[in-house]
């Protein structure tokens, strides 16, 4: 058993080094394309965008366009393979687990604007709410298919569904700080930008103990939705849960700012969120996750199943 998984090991490794040479290779053209269109007014948002947002972009872009000369490689011919199968119960799946994962976070924001670990902003752009919708589908959606979907699929091919939950969600966990942290100056951008941002993948990492407490969180975050996957080989309610996760800590940032100072003063329960204010930090959001867990497998072993079987 163990000498047919290797092959497949093997073969995600290599996908996951490709996907960062084509984003190597892809960035500089796009960008300057991008920033060409920008000073035309064709594109005008793209003015100022800079490059490692571009490379940023580009790996997600191909991270997709590799994955079907992937599956074909690995052998892959459809998703049940991966584990995935037809979810007759979507539609209730994701609103459910929406609003699973949304209450909770909500309830902790008013907890932290009650107990002033947040302030009310004086000005709330409302152009900011569309970003936030668009945000929470697009991210979750994607994440899922890639993370839950894909790797963890690939995962359960060589070993047994707990330790393929635990090294995807690491996997989850550590991908999310890799970002490049923003410079003063832009350097030129030339056909090896996209290979010279590689050793600083991890400059934009907070510091410690916020990082250590922010990966707690994705991998705890992680755990929960590859649970979920594995419990009802399904992807609707993981991107139910993500989306609703989302929402409710860009709503928060949107909303509120974190006012303490400095933002591990009152670790290790609250935390400042990192990695662009999406990831809560502590002891207290971490409980707000296992709450979420605790309310998914309710539904899940009480509801949903007790409905179905009816």
């Amino acid at each position: 058993m163990q000498v047919k998984s290797n092959p497949v090991i093997l073969r995600a490794l290599a996908y996951f080094s490709g996907v960062i040479l084509l984003a190597c290779l892809l960035s500089p053209p796009l960008y300057w394309a991008g920033s060409a269109l920008a000073e035309k007014g064709v594109l005008p948002f793209l003015k100022g965008f800079p490059f490692h947002r571009y490379f940023s972009r580009c790996m997600q872009l191909s991270a997709l366009l590799m994955l079907w000369p992937a599956f074909r490689w690995i052998g892959l011919r459809r998703t049940g393979e991966l584990g995935i199968e037809r979810n007759p119960l979507w539609r209730r799946d994701l609103l459910v687990r929406l609003a699973i994962a949304l209450i909770p976070v909500i309830a902790l924001g008013a907890g932290y604007l009650a107990f002033d670990v947040y302030d009310l902003k004086k000005s709330i752009p409302v152009a900011g709410a569309l970003r936030i919708l668009a945000t929470a589908g697009l991210v979750a959606i994607l994440e899922e298919f890639l993370f839950r979907g894909v790797l963890l699929g690939l995962c359960l091919r060589s070993m047994k569904p707990l330790p393929a939950a635990l090294v995807s969600s690491a996997v989850f966990a550590i991908v999310h700080f890799l970002r490049v942290a923003k410079s003063a100056t832009e350097p030129a951008v030339s056909w090896l930008s996209g290979f010279a941002q590689l050793p600083q993948a991890f400059s934009s990492a907070p510091p410690w103990p916020l990082l250590g407490w922010g990966m707690l969180s994705l991998l705890l975050a992680g755990i929960v939705l590859a649970m979920a996957t594995l419990r009802t080989r399904s992807l609707f309610l993981p991107i139910g849960l993500h989306a609703g996760w989302i929402l409710g800590q860009q709503g928060l940032q949107w909303l509120a700012k974190f006012r303490i100072k400095p933002p591990d003063a009152l670790l290790p329960w609250v935390g400042q969120n990192v990695v662009s204010g999406a990831v809560p930090t502590g002891l207290i959001p971490s409980g707000i996750l296992l709450l979420t867990m605790a309310l998914a497998f309710y539904y899940l072993g009480h509801v949903r199943d007790r409905r179905t079987s009816s």
